[in-house]
């Protein structure tokens, strides 16, 4: 599954992403945590991922997590991701 536009984007960075859909998928609280932020307007969905992605690396978080979570600041991702967490 390939969720980004371009073919030089970070490969470790997708498969962490296409990792972070799937447990979504599996687990509840992680979809319902997805679900509420995805289904923010886009503004205020990007805030709050922008601050959560500040805290993260403050956190030093895994790189290749965060670059995973900054891809749904991206509106065609985050509604790809939306339509993927319903089914």
């Amino acid at each position: 599954m390939n969720w980004f536009k371009r073919h030089d984007d970070i490969e470790g960075v997708n498969d962490t992403f296409v990792t972070l859909i799937r447990v979504a998928q599996e687990d509840d609280g992680v979809r319902k945590t997805l679900m509420t932020i995805l289904s923010l307007p886009p503004f205020h969905r990007k805030s709050m991922l922008n601050t959560m992605i500040n805290e993260m690396k403050m956190k030093s978080s895994p790189a290749d997590f965060v670059a995973a979570i900054a891809c749904l600041l991206d509106d065609e991702i985050a509604e790809r991701a939306i339509g993927v967490l319903k089914e």
